[in-house]
């Protein structure tokens, strides 16, 4: 039986949702291979001579793009049987299942995979546990041991992002330590898959993947788990022995401010051992919709948390999602002062700046009554809830602001010109005393960063 793996988009990295279930595959004794159409044309050919295509959707950009690959592989191979894969394919089962796929598998996939083909081949009915298809089942989150990902069946490092640091631009691999996480942000769609659970990557498996990514050209590992430090024990024993056995490799991670705050003691350490920053979900600075999304921190912690960082050395990278039913366009002209006196321009992907909050299907956000006025109809093509904003001039700024940075990114233009474009623009829409705000320059030497922009 011959599986072809298919990933759309993984945030400009090498897609570990390819390459872990791979490892799989071969194991068992399959014929596999792997196409990541962020990098590849799609290869008519390897979709003719499948039995099986399997897409990865670990995120909703992917999900989308997937669902029109599926269609072409459809209209290529009628007979291939069509799988989805990863966070977002569980939470979209019934809509993929009734339009184009055969079976769906959640965000802990590697074993349910490998069952499902023995049930295929052996020509078995039943329903195998952990895989949604027409018939019924169930998408389960279970304890697993990791097979070291086959990463020789992906493109090689150099076609993806890179690491830019000291005017220099370094290869970038990146790893999985932990899934899931501890916390249940109402917006975030980890929530409802794993509702507080974490799933921990053995420690040997996460070290031999980054020793083949450094045998790979790999001079900066990003580690992927939604929450680095909800498993701090683990996290840091990896990295230090990260730093032991390779001194020179650098690494960034992604944790909540409120660990930031809880472990600030050991930021320091975590420099010195090579991390060059951290992304952290900041969204916004309004508490009264932080407590909405369940944020677990407030503008106060934010504040706190940048001081810490500093002094440790390490930069801070927020993410931020300033579109929100509550949050207006006085507080987006609030959030960009906050950035500005903050002198986080440099640090914050233009991309953030647009970001509108998505409902995909079962987020705990549809129940909370605040919601409930804004709430509009399920797009199944969009895979989320639609939702208006109480002041229709903040959709007509979200769009406007999402344009400029799509133009200005495509013409190359640096941070601060586009912050600046973006905060007159918001100007035109502010309503009452509107204050200048600090002149923006471009740092002599920028911050570390990734050259493909953060955005799900």
């Amino acid at each position: 039986m011959t599986i072809l793996l298919i990933s759309t988009y993984e945030l400009g990295h090498q897609p570990f949702n390819l390459a872990s279930p791979a490892a799989y595959l071969l194991e068992a004794g399959y014929e596999v291979h792997c196409l990541d159409l962020a990098v590849q044309p799609l290869d008519e050919s390897l979709v003719r001579n499948a039995d099986v295509v399997a897409i990865s959707t670990p995120m909703h950009t992917a999900l989308r793009i997937g669902l029109k690959v599926a269609r072409r592989v459809k209209s290529l191979n009628p007979e291939a049987h069509r799988v989805f894969y990863g966070l977002y394919a569980g939470l979209n089962a019934r809509y993929l299942l009734d339009t184009i796929a055969d079976a769906v598998i959640g965000g802990e996939y590697e074993h349910f995979l490998i069952q499902w083909l023995k049930a295929l081949v052996s020509g078995r009915r039943d329903e195998v546990p952990g895989v949604v298809t027409q018939t019924g089942g169930q998408i389960l989150y279970p304890r697993q041991r990791f097979l070291r990902p086959a990463r020789h069946l992906l493109p090689p490092l150099d076609q993806y992002t890179r690491l830019s640091y000291r005017g220099e631009l370094y290869r970038v691999g990146y790893v999985e330590a932990s899934r899931g996480c501890a916390h249940k942000c109402k917006h975030c769609p980890i929530t409802p898959a794993y509702s507080g659970r974490v799933r921990i990557v053995q420690r040997e498996v996460v070290l031999a993947d980054i020793e083949q990514l450094v045998d790979m050209g790999a001079r900066h590992i990003t580690f992927g788990d939604p929450d680095f430090l909800n498993g701090v024990r683990h996290s840091v024993a990896i990295v230090r022995e990260l730093h032991r056995r390779w001194p020179e490799l650098t690494f960034d991670f992604t944790a909540k401010i409120e660990h930031l705050l809880e472990y600030r003691e050991l930021l320091p350490e975590l420099r010195r051992l090579g991390c060059l920053f951290v992304v952290s979900a900041v969204e916004c600075i309004q508490d009264r919709t932080l407590a909405l999304l369940d944020k677990g921190h407030t503008r106060v912690d934010v504040e706190a948390a940048l001081d810490i960082m500093q002094r440790a050395g390490i930069v801070l990278r927020p993410s931020l999602m300033p579109f929100t039913p509550w949050t207006g366009v006085q507080d987006f002209i609030e959030l960009l002062d906050f950035v500005a006196e903050n002198g986080l321009v440099p640090n914050i992907d233009p991309i953030q700046y647009c970001i509108r909050l998505l409902l995909p299907p079962e987020s705990p956000l549809l129940d909370l009554p605040e919601l409930a006025p804004y709430l509009c109809a399920f797009d199944e093509e969009k895979f989320s809830y639609e939702w208006h904003h109480p002041e229709p001039e903040a959709d007509e700024l979200q769009q406007r602001v999402w344009d400029t940075v799509e133009r200005m990114l495509a013409d190359g233009h640096a941070n601060a010109a586009i912050f600046a474009r973006i905060r007159d623009i918001a100007s035109e829409y502010a309503h009452g005393e509107f204050r200048e705000a600090p002149v923006v320059l471009e740092p002599d030497i920028p911050p570390p960063r990734l050259t493909e922009d953060w955005f799900c």
